[in-house]
């Protein structure tokens, strides 16, 4: 769809601005071409932040407070300062504690409980990764356990036969976040091709960029660098006992804090991005969903002419293609694939509608109420 200059028309004004419209003030691309990728990401992470800055109301804060609030209250005690009874282990050393240090590990388990409640009532969508994401944390916590369990100072003096079992819950956590990624990228490219489908290829090649997740994947590696720093910092500092600089564990308090908007910003946009609808999961996990419930359809009961509102019957298949009336009155087929054969009548199944209450002719797609984000 073109204006009459020649001008791309944009059908989308959900969103107050677009990823097209970000400048920088300083482009690293003009000192060398070698740049351009991270003036791009550069411009992403300008749009995550201002779209974010624009959207969140007071719950997204609330979920902020808490995190910080229930990290904070975890990392900082009178034990941890001190080391701890070295003797005690197990539930003596649970039990040891002191009053008011045991009263914060309370308040602080409330706070991530409290966290972990918003999270799931505001991103319905993200609710099981953002238990992964809170499952890689304290992955990456355990594995520096058993990094640190016979070299308090790991990695000074590294010793490959004592990284076995710590080695073994990074690849899961590694696993996790791979497949956290591959989904969500699946899911964009999913939604691109059935939610902006179109006749004009720069359409659909802006659409494409409108939708990039450069950005949101350096985000989830800053998240996951960050993440190993505070597991680290914080193990190692209770594993010296008698580190008295402090500066591990400021290293410790100060990246986690990090590491809490970071997990609320990766879990926010997809879901901004791809709707509340949407369901997040790898081409691999759908494809073998649609093997299973095979012949199962979706029948879109809203889809109605944008002009005149009259209902249409169309039904949509899991993977996202289009089935439509056959084209033949009497036709004994009922409806197909877009661009196939119909298997009664020998024609093929149409891409675009011929509306009989206001003679409007229209691409099927174009009938589909879009309730996504963007």
């Amino acid at each position: 769809m073109t204006e009459p200059s020649g001008g791309l028309i944009d059908t989308t004004t959900d969103i107050p601005f677009r990823l097209r419209d970000m400048k920088l003030k300083f482009n690293m691309g003009d000192t060398h071409p070698i740049f351009n990728k991270i003036d791009e990401i550069r411009k992403q992470w300008k749009f995550m932040i201002l779209l974010a800055r624009h959207d969140w109301k007071r719950a997204n804060y609330f979920m902020l407070g808490f995190g910080i609030i229930a990290f904070v209250l975890g990392a900082i005690s009178s034990d941890i300062v001190s080391g701890g009874d070295t003797i005690s282990t197990g539930m003596d050393g649970l039990l040891g504690v002191g009053s008011f240090s045991f009263f914060q590990m309370l308040l602080s388990n409330v706070a991530w409980v409290v966290f972990l409640y918003f999270v799931w009532v505001e991103f319905p969508v993200m609710r099981v990764h953002s238990i992964t994401m809170m499952l890689i944390w304290n992955g990456m916590v355990m594995a520096n356990v058993f990094f640190h369990e016979g070299n308090p100072n790991w990695p000074a003096d590294i010793a490959l036969a004592d990284m076995m079992y710590g080695t073994l819950i990074m690849l899961v956590v590694i696993f996790f976040t791979y497949f956290f990624w591959k989904a969500v990228t699946d899911t964009r490219d999913l939604h691109v091709r059935v939610h902006h489908v179109h006749e004009d290829v720069r359409i659909m090649e802006r659409d494409m960029h409108e939708h990039a997740l450069g950005g949101w994947s350096s985000m989830l590696l800053v998240w996951f660098l960050t993440t190993f720093i505070s597991a680290w910092s914080g193990i190692n500092f209770v594993a010296s006992r008698n580190n008295e600089s402090y500066l591990v564990l400021f290293t410790h308090i100060l990246s986690g804090i990090i590491v809490v908007p970071l997990i609320l910003m990766i879990i926010w946009y997809p879901q901004r991005m791809l709707g509340d609808n949407a369901r997040i999961s790898t081409s691999a996990a759908l494809t073998a969903e649609i093997e299973m419930k095979q012949g199962q359809l979706n029948i879109i009961t809203d889809a109605k002419c944008p002009e005149c509102a009259v209902p249409i019957e169309i039904k949509m298949e899991m993977d996202g293609q289009i089935l439509v009336p056959c084209p033949e009155h009497g036709c004994e087929t009922f409806s197909g694939v877009i661009g196939t054969v119909c298997s009664g009548c020998d024609k093929e199944f149409p891409s675009r509608f011929d509306c009989q209450s206001c003679n409007t002719n229209i691409p099927y797609v174009d009938t589909i109420p879009d309730s996504e984000a963007w």
